[in-house]
């Protein structure tokens, strides 16, 4: 569980020819920044954080959410340019970020109600939706082999399961200089009994801006050149499939020079980078590519 830059990271493989708009934005980029902030996010190394999830976390995560009526199978609709208003109350473009639908189940009961079990059916099987991806959760296709599932609804990550939110979002914390240890929240955080522990809390949840669950089926990937985390200030992706099961789907950042870095992942991993970093996934060419990702904001 040592954090560090990604020793195991390729950069002396064949580029992906899908990112190949996505290497000359990088280059580009590096030649002449757009702005500050996005040249000094460049300049940071992603952390590689080992054993964030065991395999039985992992299956246990995917349970929970694959339980039948709690999330649904699709929705409608396109990505457009949406606005989020913080905890104090200014709003933040959201660029390219669907607000989340609520969770077919409320917080207090699995019954779904037959108008919104209606609605969730009448979207689910979207033209052209990959078949791996038809039964898994999610609110989103973003592509027909790309869909992703929003968990912060509701709190719903962190109500059903409390002891993984609180080893993600402690691990969140690492830094280089911390030699390898891995900050972990006590299991007081959670369900804090005194007023100033509870805002405690509240104030950790105010700076999540999303936690996510992608699926990427055979075909799929994040190829959208100059793709940002914009607006967010720390992001971790979690790869949750096994990598002897799934051919592509690098986690891909780029270093000097735009050069693209493949970042070699075993389950349960993490990368820790800067939100404005540039980043990228390639293609998946054989089975099902999985990962969580939370994105911090100020």
């Amino acid at each position: 569980m040592v954090p560090s830059y990604d020793s195991s990271a390729k950069n002396d493989e064949q580029l992906d020819p899908q990112l190949e708009a996505a290497h000359r934005v990088a280059v580009q980029d590096d030649a002449n920044p757009p702005n500050r902030a996005w040249a000094e996010a460049e300049r940071t190394e992603p952390m590689h954080l080992r054993n964030i999830l065991t395999s039985e976390q992992i299956d246990e995560l995917l349970k929970q959410v694959s339980a039948k009526d709690v999330w649904p199978r699709g929705s409608k609709g396109s990505n457009p340019t949406t606005t989020k208003t913080k905890s104090d109350g200014t709003a933040s473009t959201d660029n390219g970020k669907q607000p989340p639908p609520p969770p077919l189940a409320s917080s207090s009961s699995s019954s779904v109600s037959q108008s919104s079990s209606d609605k969730i059916r009448k979207h689910y099987n979207r033209p052209g939706l990959c078949p791996e991806l038809r039964s898994v959760a999610h609110h989103l296709a973003w592509t027909d082999d790309h869909v992703v599932l929003y968990m912060h609804t509701d709190n719903w990550f962190v109500r059903t399961l409390p002891k993984f939110w609180l080893r993600i979002r402690g691990a969140m914390e690492s830094r280089p200089w911390m030699n390898g240890v891995i900050p972990e929240l006590d299991d007081t955080f959670y369900g804090a009994a005194t007023e100033e522990e509870e805002r405690h809390c509240q104030s950790m949840m105010d700076h999540v801006r999303c936690i996510e669950l992608h699926h990427y089926s055979p075909g799929g990937g994040l190829f959208t050149p100059g793709h940002r985390d914009t607006g967010s200030s720390l992001t971790m992706s979690i790869l949750l499939s096994d990598p002897d099961n799934v051919v592509g789907g690098d986690f891909v950042t780029y270093g000097a020079g735009g050069v693209p870095v493949a970042h070699k992942m075993a389950q349960g991993d993490a990368i820790l980078f800067h939100s404005e970093k540039l980043h990228n996934i390639s293609t998946v060419t054989s089975g099902v590519r999985q990962s969580l990702v939370v994105e911090l904001w100020p």
